[in-house]
């Protein structure tokens, strides 16, 4: 059968789009709002000319398969650099063997210094490999830790998950065990910090990005107020997501973004978090922040909460407050520094913070 494929269109594709990641699992999105989101982007100049995806036509041109490509801009010792995200890769059953001209589209655009595939499910995962795309070196990128908030129906997706027998009997006595752990961890540290919900990205994380961009040798996203607006602002407006700042005489030294998650269990409701950042690196501030986390996934009632991802240093206090890992079983984030400039020192895992911020 003929296959095109093509740049998309936001002004007539998106109803197609939706439509075929519909048909392959993802979430309906509603096209208009798409579409503002998409020209609504803080770094839209910059990205003039960078496709938003690209669409797979069949010879009645109709939309078989999607995928979305998300600019975003980064900086790495105070220069910037413009990157491509990869996005929700959808391409119906009987196209499948054309879906590596997407994947080939992608890693083979123009204008950008980076791409990266954040988000690799199992089969991506293996597709990456076999096109010799390098793996993000950042250690443990294929670890997830969890904090059990509501403790039976925690134990009892974990069970289910685990495929184990009688995992509805089961989940009474592990939800014990796990009050238990959890009493000992709620006592194991007590730290002092202001944590407040804020309603908006204002002035204060500009000041904030300010102090974080001085970090030598990390990869970050940028992280001013507009760029923070545009990338979790329509899920803060749907009550689909939270935001912390944690301060200390009135001014911001980091915050954390919570947003919901249902796709390592649907039955479990899970807030991930999204985004974390903290000025200086201060290891206190980064439990404050945790804690405050923590504490705001009960209030919204909340079964669990999810850490994915951030460098060695958050690694290590996450892993102080005792949480249970997951390992997935296969590697899930992939990357090509287009250029060249960017190819020792992405190279170093020390030089990455890569999480859920970078996925879309």
């Amino acid at each position: 059968m003929s296959i095109r494929i093509r740049p998309i269109d936001l002004d007539t594709d998106l109803d197609g789009v939706n439509a075929v990641e519909m048909r392959n699992g993802f979430p309906a999105f509603d096209p208009d709002a798409r579409r503002h989101w998409w020209r609504s982007h803080p770094f839209r100049e910059e990205f003039e000319g960078i496709p938003r995806g690209w669409v797979l036509e069949d010879a009645a041109h109709r939309i078989v398969g999607a995928f979305s490509n998300v600019p975003m801009m980064y900086e790495l010792n105070r220069k910037r650099w413009k990157a491509a995200l990869a996005s929700l890769w959808a391409v119906d059953r009987e196209h499948r063997s054309a879906s590596l001209l997407l994947a080939m589209a992608y890693f083979n655009q123009q204008g950008v210094d980076l791409c990266l595939n954040g988000d690799a499910n199992a089969v991506a995962s293996q597709l990456m490999a076999a096109l010799k795309i390098p793996r993000v070196p950042a250690e443990s990128c294929d670890l997830a830790y969890f904090w059990d908030i509501r403790h039976r129906a925690f134990a009892s997706a974990f069970l289910r998950k685990k495929k184990i027998p009688g995992a509805g009997l089961l989940a009474f006595p592990a939800s014990l065990l796990l009050g238990i752990a959890d009493g000992f961890r709620r006592t194991s540290k007590r730290l002092e910090n202001d944590i407040r919900r804020l309603s908006d990205f204002g002035d204060e994380f500009d000041v904030l990005w300010e102090k974080i961009r001085m970090s030598p040798d990390t990869l970050r996203a940028v992280r001013n107020s507009a760029a923070l607006r545009w990338r979790f602002g329509p899920a803060l407006k749907n009550e689909g997501a939270v935001v912390l700042g944690l301060f200390r005489k009135n001014a911001m030294r980091g915050y954390a973004v919570l947003s919901a998650n249902i796709r390592d269990a649907p039955d479990l409701r899970t807030y991930v978090l999204a985004d974390l950042q903290i000025a200086e690196d201060s290891l206190d501030d980064l439990g404050g922040l945790l804690q405050g986390a923590i504490r705001a996934a009960r209030e919204d009632g909340r079964e669990a909460l999810k850490w994915w991802g951030w460098n060695a240093e958050k690694r290590r206090a996450a892993r102080s407050y005792r949480p249970w890992p997951y390992r997935y079983p296969y590697w899930p984030a992939f990357y090509r520094a287009v250029n060249p400039a960017l190819k020792p020192m992405l190279a170093q895992p020390e030089c990455w913070d890569f999480s859920p911020f970078d996925v879309f």
